[in-house]
């Protein structure tokens, strides 16, 4: 399983980042956490508002969006102000296979 860090959103924040990208150049499509015990995850961010580094970020319900993004050129250019608010939310180092359910068959 994939080891990757991932933006945690709630429903709200999630359509508030995709009103804030640019479709043609720079789209946001978090997905949402559906596997059935997801845990928590620790937030890994110094700047997430309501957290403290280390803190643990539910995800149960939560939908996620890579961290990568904020270094990503083309996001950075296009939609500076979806950079600015994703650094405002907490981020961890999650396990792909614990947070999504697997494919069905």
């Amino acid at each position: 399983m994939a080891q990757l860090e991932f933006f945690a959103l709630t429903a709200a924040q999630a359509a508030s980042a995709q009103a804030l990208d640019d479709d043609s150049n720079a789209a946001i499509s978090p997905r949402a956490v559906d596997n059935e015990s997801p845990g928590v995850g620790l937030n890994l961010s110094d700047s997430a508002a309501g957290y403290e580094r280390g803190d643990p970020v539910p995800l149960t319900g939560m939908l996620v969006a890579a961290r990568r993004i904020a270094d990503d050129p083309a996001y950075r250019q296009h939609c500076p102000g979806l950079v600015a608010f994703l650094l405002t939310l907490p981020w961890a180092s999650l396990e792909t296979g614990t947070i999504f359910a697997p494919p069905e068959a």
